[in-house]
């Protein structure tokens, strides 16, 4: 970090990025490795839009610091500008399509947390990015959630994506794991955020109760839609990765026992395949839907 800029090669963002997925997986997260990427990132700027593999871990340290301003309820880090000279905005690959949305996302968090939000117009961006996507988008088959625990959650399953026909595009493949299925739950991901982010036009108490209720119901809606594509694509793992962030950020809109126990056998599952241990996160849910029975 000491180097000159010019000195700070894609290996060493690559390197850092890593690191802070591991850091992200330690119980204290302090967050050293965040503010590493976010500095080669804000101090380097065409990683955002390099190519190659400085660019694909540039995306993921913009995934990273999503997954914090989440949880945290405080703005990005990552400055977005960086990003804006990218061809995933032109490209029309399954990776550029899912680059768009985490960018979209992106930009709604920064709007919310800096209180200088335009959510009609990300929410129009968003709509567009929806109707006008790729036919790779569209699940191969959709069977609704059931009463059991098995399949509390919409089974939705996704082709994934193949490796690119050349070294570099696998590695892009690899590091940033953005097939269509990770699109779609940023997509999800985006349309909770911007419904939290609505102002309310209520004129009565009734009216304000009302609201609520239907943003509620709306965020639950999105939050199942995530945690399916997590489910029914087990072989994209870091679809877990996203359910996990989401279940920290939106649990609470679990109202559901069995939708709860769902949960949690998600996240069990999540702990059994990639070691990161669960157990703090299911007592801290257990305890918010406690908290919302009792009132």
């Amino acid at each position: 970090m000491s180097e000159p800029e010019q000195h700070i090669t894609e290996d060493i963002l690559a390197s850092v990025a890593i690191l802070r997925q591991h850091e992200e997986m330690d119980g204290e997260d302090n967050q050293f490795h965040l503010t590493g990427t976010t500095r080669i990132l804000n101090t380097v700027s065409t990683f955002g839009s390099s190519g190659g593999l400085g660019e694909a871990a540039a995306w993921l340290c913009l995934r990273q610091d999503i997954y914090v301003a989440l949880t945290t309820q405080q703005p990005l880090r990552t400055d977005l500008q960086n990003f804006l000279d990218s061809d995933v905005f032109v490209r029309d690959d399954d990776f550029a399509w899912s680059s768009r949305m985490v960018f979209l996302l992106a930009k709604a968090l920064q709007g919310v947390f800096t209180n200088n939000a335009n959510s009609k117009s990300i929410d129009e961006e968003v709509r567009e990015w929806y109707a006008t996507k790729p036919h790779t988008f569209e699940p191969i088959r959709v069977v609704p959630r059931g009463s059991e625990i098995s399949n509390r959650f919409p089974a939705i399953w996704m082709l994934l994506p193949v490796h690119g026909e050349n070294v570099l595009s696998s590695i892009l493949c690899y590091i940033t794991d953005a097939g269509a299925v990770v699109g779609l739950q940023y997509y999800h991901m985006t349309k909770i955020v911007l419904a939290l982010s609505q102002s309310s036009t209520a004129s009565s108490t009734y009216e304000t109760i009302r609201q609520s209720r239907i943003i509620e119901k709306n965020i639950q809606h999105h939050l199942l839609h995530v945690l399916g594509l997590a489910e029914s694509n087990s072989k994209a793992e870091n679809t877990l990765f996203t359910a996990r962030h989401s279940l920290v950020a939106w649990g609470w809109a679990l109202r559901s026992r069995g939708d709860q126990k769902a949960a949690e056998s998600l996240l069990r599952g999540m702990h059994e395949r990639t070691g990161w241990n669960m157990d703090t996160l299911i007592l801290s849910l257990r305890q918010q839907w406690r908290d919302e029975n009792e009132h």
